[in-house]
């Protein structure tokens, strides 16, 4: 028997292959069969006459492995496209059962689980749109795989994860968009919560495409939740600019679901395996550890070019939201530095986000930092002073991590008005000042002081002494301005410094009691004392 007339506009089992990806495979790969076309998948049916299997790719789900001989002999005679078998079931079948010198049937092989996901990828094929246009995307790449729906859909398009991240869009410049798709696309993210919208809710309630008039924005949607196995994987929007066409775009984004399900599959595994590789290196560059030089010549950074590191936080983060919220923050720090430096590297490090930027002068570094916290007002972000080699990597994350947890415990305490980013070069003596501090909390020396003295007495007595002083030495000694800034009158202040003198025996005229009184409180927020 030979191969019926091949198809021009019907798929081969070489576009199978490919739109599988990885989950179909034939054992002692050749080519002969890769040109082979066939017009529908169907699974395997005992009742069903082998007439009916002409020209289709048939599942063989159950098929005992006593049977399998017979029903390859049969699938040949009847002119079959190719079998898929369980790789389990019989680890070396023929090719064919024909007798024929030229098989013609070809064995395919699959380690799937799911053999309904595995017949819809393939029967996603018989949209014509599929073929070359979208099943020659490199799989994983969900702006090219947008780009491609785009072209098919004539409107702008969306791929949103299940946690509400754009992780894939549309680039034509000629297909018009609104104000909601502009800000997500700046945001990287829906700028409302997806669980709570009823648009969103009821898509995930339907396992078909629905479309979505517009009453407040310029163009309507037409969204199909994403799924694999039962997973929700996410959801593909298209804007409807014309209405009339929405029955159009629904029945692509139905055949293009099975596809979509597999490219979001791909890009999160290719995305945890390269977070996982980049983490790794990134923290022994940053920890300054033994192979940290090879560990930059693997991130592809020249130190002698200059690098800046950037430590992000989040003041709102609790245990329950913390895993998200720091992997969303990190998404977008890879987002908004991979598109104005290539040769950024960005990781989750305990509590912050780092990124490493090779390169470019402070001010860019600015620019992208302002861009990644303009987009949520409980972000901040400490930068630390440029380094030229390994050593100063290290001293760098070192800096930007001692400001970012500086303007966090400004956040924490409510002191007033307080910037949210921050260079280490403008908080460097506070910062020093800081670990004198927390070098003298561990001296002996600071049991019963003058500052634990006044701490004990404002504690039993209920006075604010400990206030009085500090802003006292703040000033430099003038009662008039302590005065201003307690908002109490002059006389008040000169009657608690009395209290301290006589009373508590302090001599606030000794330079060496005023500079270790002042020591000792300077490490404590103002709002706290």
């Amino acid at each position: 028997m030979t191969f019926t007339e091949a198809d021009p506009a019907a798929p081969s089992l070489r576009d199978a292959l490919r739109v599988a990806d990885g989950r179909l495979f034939a054992p002692a790969r050749s080519t002969r069969f890769d040109s082979r076309t066939f017009t529908g998948v169907e699974f395997y049916d005992p009742s069903t006459p082998t007439s009916e299997y002409v020209d289709r790719i048939v599942l063989g789900a159950g098929v005992a492995p006593t049977h399998i001989e017979t029903l390859l002999t049969e699938l040949a005679d009847a002119g079959a496209a190719a079998v898929v078998l369980r790789t389990a079931e019989d680890s070396t079948p023929r090719e064919s059962s024909s007798t024929d010198e030229q098989p013609t049937l070809a064995v395919l092989r699959t380690d799937s689980g799911d053999w309904a996901q595995l017949a819809n990828v393939l029967g996603s094929l018989f949209g014509a749109h599929s073929i070359g246009q979208v099943s020659g995307v490199r799989m994983g790449d969900l702006f090219a795989l947008a780009n491609a729906i785009a072209t098919l859909a004539g409107g702008a398009v969306s791929i949103v994860d299940s946690a509400g991240q754009v992780v894939g869009y549309s680039t034509h410049s000629e297909q018009p968009i609104d104000d909601a798709r502009r800000r997500t696309t700046l945001l990287l993210q829906e700028d409302f919560a997806i669980v709570s919208d009823s648009r969103y809710r009821s898509l995930l309630r339907d396992s078909a495409a629905r479309h979505f008039p517009s009453s407040t924005d310029l163009f309507g949607r037409v969204g199909i939740a994403v799924r694999a196995s039962g997973e929700l994987l996410g959801s593909i929007w298209v804007i409807q600019i014309d209405p009339s066409a929405a029955a159009r775009t629904r029945s692509l984004l139905q055949q293009m679901e099975p596809i979509v399900a597999q490219h979001l599959l791909r890009a999160r595994e290719d995305a945890d395996d390269r977070d996982h590789r980049t983490s790794g290196l990134l923290r022994t560059l940053l920890e300054g550890r033994q192979h940290a030089r090879g560990a930059a010549s693997q991130l592809l950074i020249r130190p002698e070019d200059g690098c800046v590191v950037v430590c992000f936080r989040a003041n709102t983060f609790d245990d329950v939201h913390a895993t998200r919220g720091l992997h969303r923050l990190l998404h977008l720090a890879i987002s908004v530095s991979s598109a104005a430096f290539p040769g950024s590297h960005s990781a989750i490090v305990g509590p912050e986000v780092v990124t490493l930027i090779a390169g470019p002068h402070d001010a860019a570094v600015e620019t992208f930092t302002q861009a990644v916290i303009r987009t949520d007002g409980a972000l901040i972000a400490g930068i630390g002073t440029r380094a030229h080699d390994i050593p100063g990597i290290a001293r760098s994350y070192r800096e930007a991590g001692a400001t970012a947890g500086m303007l966090m415990s400004a956040f924490d305490h409510g002191e007033g008005h307080h910037p949210r980013i921050a260079k280490f070069d403008g908080m460097r003596d506070r910062l020093a000042l800081m670990q004198v501090t927390d070098l003298i909390e561990g001296l002996d020396a600071v049991v019963g002081d003058s500052a634990s003295i006044l701490a004990q007495h404002d504690a039993t007595r209920g006075t604010d002494l400990t206030r009085t002083v500090r802003v006292f030495l703040d000033h430099l000694g003038s009662v008039r301005e302590t005065a201003h800034s307690l908002h109490v009158h002059q006389n008040t202040v000169r009657y608690r410094l009395e209290v301290v003198r006589n009373e508590l025996g302090i001599d606030l005229d000794s330079p060496d009691a005023r500079l270790w009184l002042w020591l000792r409180l300077s490490g404590t927020p103002r709002s706290a004392v």
